[in-house]
């Protein structure tokens, strides 16, 4: 069985490079890598062209613009993956990663054997490898998607478990589940898009994975800390939204509703006593936004999705999604004592 996996490119060749070796040192030798570049600048187009260019196993497209992460996979899963009948699953890894030799192996493997849809990757910290990056995703009733396992002992993550989703920089996705509940959503460029995916997943009733078994090395990204501005949170808070709001069925909606009121209301409370203006305005920016900028925009994709598709009972949902309170405590706990030592470190 041949698998098609997914890499983009933006002006990190040396990266790339590191990436493609280790997928070419790979137990199993079934796959074509569709390797796409975002219209890099430099030298990175060259370089992939005389290496890759005459490769049987490398599918080559290079583009004259950056069409960001969610663009850039879909224009690969359009145009090659999906009208292609005989992949049953598509892999998507990003660049700034290493892989182990069996890790296509195992990531097949757990597909057929557990009948997932989805298969997360056991993504470790490439320069601390005694710790996570990433196991999936996990799903609040007030909203949120959480990533599992991050900056956790790998220890501790040994075990195969159901989950909301997959981090798509090291996924595994059932061909056929895509084409029947579509792929990433363009409301999104880079970020979140793999949760919308995977709780519009879950949703319909498909199965996710993660396997601890396929290991990925992963240079966790140093670029969205010099981004961590504004616009950025803004932006994470109403990606959260438009897929609650898009994808919740009704009846999940009300049962949820309480807890969603009483979570953001004691956000708001919190901002306030701990005097956080900035994440206050953020907060009320993007309440104001999705209930009356991006209001038509979320009901019309809440309307399409819902006319074509049919979700799972309520009960099933409820018993897919954590309840927020105990989270929500533990983090507030955590921030409160993170906040406390930053002050007396101050001193």
């Amino acid at each position: 069985m041949k698998i098609p996996i997914i890499i983009l490119n933006w002006n990190g060749i040396a990266d790339t490079l590191e990436c493609m070796e280790s997928i070419f040192a790979q137990t199993y030798t079934d796959f074509k890598v569709y390797l796409l570049d975002n219209g890099s600048e430099g030298n990175d187009v060259e370089i992939l062209k005389e290496k890759f260019g005459e490769d049987p196993k490398v599918q080559l497209i290079l583009e004259t613009k950056n069409h960001g992460f969610t663009l850039g996979n879909n224009l690969i899963l359009e145009e090659y993956i999906l009208p292609e009948s005989d992949y049953e699953y598509v892999v998507l890894l990003n660049n700034d990663t290493t892989v182990s030799e069996d890790w296509l192996e195992q990531l097949l493997y757990n597909a057929q054997t557990h009948h997932a849809d989805m298969v997360a990757c056991k993504m470790v910290n490439y320069y601390d490898r005694k710790r996570m990056d990433n196991a999936g995703h996990k799903m609040l009733n007030t909203a949120e998607v959480i990533p599992l396992g991050y900056a956790e002992p790998v220890s501790e993550w040994d075990t195969l478990h159901e989950n909301m989703g997959a981090c798509a920089g090291a996924a595994l996705y059932a061909v056929p589940m895509l084409c029947e509940i579509g792929i990433f959503d363009e409301y999104f460029d880079t970020g979140y898009e793999d949760a919308e995916l995977g709780i519009r997943a879950n949703i319909l009733g498909y199965k996710s994975i993660y396997a601890p078994s396929a290991v990925v090395y992963h240079k966790e990204s140093q670029s969205v800390s010099k981004i961590m501005n504004y616009d950025y949170l803004l932006k994470i808070q109403l990606n959260i939204f438009y897929s609650y709001f898009k994808l919740m069925p009704t009846a999940s909606l009300l049962l949820n509703l309480p807890s969603l009121i009483f979570k953001y209301l004691m956000i708001l409370v919190i901002d306030v006593i701990f005097i956080r203006p900035k994440f206050l305005k953020i907060m009320l920016h993007a309440m104001y936004r999705t209930l009356f900028t991006e209001r038509k925009r979320i009901l019309t994709a809440r309307r399409n999705f819902m006319t074509k598709h049919r979700p799972i009972s309520t009960f099933k949902l409820q018993k897919k999604m954590e309840f927020f309170l105990w989270f929500d405590i533990k983090r507030f706990i955590k921030y409160v004592i993170l906040r406390r030592k930053t002050e007396f470190e101050r001193y």
